[in-house]
């Protein structure tokens, strides 16, 4: 590609990079560490890399990796700002048979605020499995869906349906929420999709084990690491992200390790 048409590195890109690397390097790098991973010298595979900041984190720690995303603009920004590191990225859809990176198996799989967005958790969860090693481990997180912003409904313009918990008001994700003016299709559309699929802390660990998935770690927190881009500490939940129902809605993240049976 030439000079000319070299596409530019926008703020938000920047931004969001950014914040992809701190969490990892400052909270699941350490995660991993902690539950007995430990990242010199093993290979890793990012599923839904987006600007790759990430990847760059969990690389800078030992790693040797590889990224893709769905979606094509995040993958030419990651190429742009990964500088002199040694990465592979590639466009892809975990949903379709030649999904890229197969070719190989990795010490780690990651899936970061991801999984909550995918239709057929089932098929996902045996997609990835093959990515793994025979110890290999599987990193997921997500929101859960009941808490404050489980819907992602900060991504909407109204103000007002920003609120936390405004995905719970009845009727809002089927009635209220298509009746918003000024909000983007695409947003909309994704928020109505997390409504249908819910996905939750219980709801996971029963899905996990019925792909002969062992969950090996976990970590809840009250404010999730993901919202240190809003200017705030995250807060582990401790004993409280076991009390059922009451950590689905006060639980703002989730980090699960898991290991094949």
């Amino acid at each position: 590609m030439s000079n000319n048409t070299r596409p530019e590195i926008n703020g938000h890109s920047r931004r969001y990079w950014k914040y992809e690397y701190d969490v990892a390097a400052e909270y699941m790098i350490p995660l991993l560490e902690q539950w007995g991973f430990s990242p010199r010298g093993k290979t890793m595979i990012d599923v839904g890399c987006g600007e790759g900041g990430g990847v760059c984190a969990m690389h800078d720690s030992g790693m040797e990796c590889v990224g893709f995303d769905v979606e094509e603009n995040r993958v030419k920004m990651a190429k742009l700002l990964v500088d002199d590191r040694d990465i592979q990225w590639d466009i892809g859809d975990l949903y379709v048979n030649d999904i890229p990176f197969s070719d190989r198996q990795y010490d780690l799989v990651v899936l970061h605020d991801v999984f909550e967005h995918l239709r057929q958790k089932g098929e996902v969860l045996e997609r990835l499995k093959r990515y793994m090693k025979p110890d290999g481990r599987l990193m997921i997180t997500f929101p859960p869906y009941y808490s404050a912003y489980g819907a992602h409904q900060q991504l909407l313009n109204t103000a007002w349906a920003k609120i936390p918990f405004f995905h719970l008001i009845p009727f809002a994700i089927t009635w209220i929420l298509p009746r918003l003016k000024g909000e983007s299709p695409a947003f909309v559309e994704e928020i109505r999709k997390l409504g249908e699929l819910k996905m939750g802390m219980r709801k996971f660990e029963h899905l996990a084990p019925a792909a002969s998935l062992n969950i090996i770690g976990k970590q809840a927190y009250l404010i999730s690491p993901n919202h240190i881009r809003f200017g705030l500490k995250p807060i582990p939940a401790g004993p409280i992200a076991d009390i059922p129902i009451l950590a689905e809605f006060i639980c703002t993240g989730v980090v699960y390790l898991l290991a094949k049976t």
